[in-house]
């Protein structure tokens, strides 16, 4: 195999690693936007409060709970807008519906049209109780004990890692994809290219299944705890979907790095045949007197004795 079949072993997995980085680009970039509607409907998880506003249960709630008086309509209701979108950095909401041009959320039947996004902020997590301005008695009575448990490792634990995850995942990858260069020219640069995607996979799974893990907890979290007060929490699929072929693309390139190591060295058959000649006629070996030497050291054969026997130089008469 030469240089084209090199070539061809190290363009794959190079291809797919690229692709790796670019959809893991495509979930650090879901919900930073608010006027792209694709990108804006990019998300973990979605709360649809759009039942909440005419729920009786957040109607006369006392104004002096609220953080924010604002929030309260004349007759009392509390503002909330129909969606909050949750993404890696912040959250978009809106209070209005499209049904073109977004992917939708499971259990959605139309997407919604987004009104702002939040400013990108490390470590982000959603803490409904700030976002709403649920405090007092109504809030202790609407975050149960278990969203309080679920809410308090999302803060403290899972969002900081999602994130400082994620970051080591982007940063490995295109570490990856630099070495990689190295691996058109040797199964060395392969080697090392092989290592670099160990440790992408490494950042890259633990990622996918922290934040997995952590939104399908919360949202099952969320709506069992506010379920009766109108607001329902869905899964956003075109996120997971990005961040699991992210893995998928990892995975096999690391696969194809790893042959393209041990095999595909570059070299043609002819110049590994050539090599091996050489390699044959090596000092200090046998060659049959019909070879070469016998041109240039002719020897005689004489009878000693008058006898017919071949010349022996140790040999003595009787």
């Amino acid at each position: 195999m030469g240089k084209a079949g090199r070539f061809v072993c190290v363009f794959i997995p190079m291809v797919l690693t690229i692709a790796s980085l670019v959809f893991q680009i495509i979930v650090g970039l879901g919900g930073t936007n608010a006027n792209n509607s694709y990108l804006s409907n990019i998300y973990f998880l979605q709360a649809n409060a759009t039942a909440a506003a005419h729920n009786s249960s957040l109607i006369n709630f006392p104004a002096n709970n609220m953080t924010d008086p604002a929030d309260k309509t004349a007759d009392g209701k509390i503002i909330l807008e129909n969606f909050y979108a949750i993404g890696l950095w912040g959250y978009c909401a809106g209070s209005g519906a499209n049904t073109t041009g977004s992917l939708l959320a499971l259990g959605q039947t139309t997407a919604q049209s987004v009104d702002f996004c939040t400013a990108k902020q490390l470590h982000f997590w959603f803490d409904p109780r700030t976002v709403w301005g649920f405090t007092g008695s109504f809030a202790n009575n609407m975050f149960t004990n278990d969203l309080n448990n679920a809410l308090g490792y999302y803060e403290q634990t899972a969002s900081k890692w999602i994130s400082t995850l994620f970051i080591l995942a982007v940063v490995s990858t295109a570490v990856e994809i630099l070495v990689g260069i190295g691996g058109l020219f040797s199964r060395l640069g392969s080697i090392f290219t092989t290592l670099a995607s160990l440790v992408t996979g490494i950042f890259l799974w633990s990622f996918t299944i922290l934040a997995t893990v952590t939104y399908v907890g919360l949202g099952s979290a969320f709506n069992v705890a506010l379920k009766n007060y109108g607001i329902t929490f869905y899964l956003g699929r075109t996120m997971f979907i990005y961040m699991w072929l992210a893995v998928a693309c990892s995975f096999v390139s690391g696969i194809f790095w790893a042959f393209s190591s041990c095999c595909c060295s570059g070299r043609s058959r002819e110049s590994a045949y050539n090599k091996g000649t050489i390699a044959q006629r090596t000092p200090y070996t046998y060659e049959s007197i019909d070879g070469p030497a016998a041109q240039y050291h002719p020897t005689p054969m004489n009878n000693v004795g008058g006898r017919p026997t071949a010349y022996e130089p140790f040999r003595h008469g009787n």
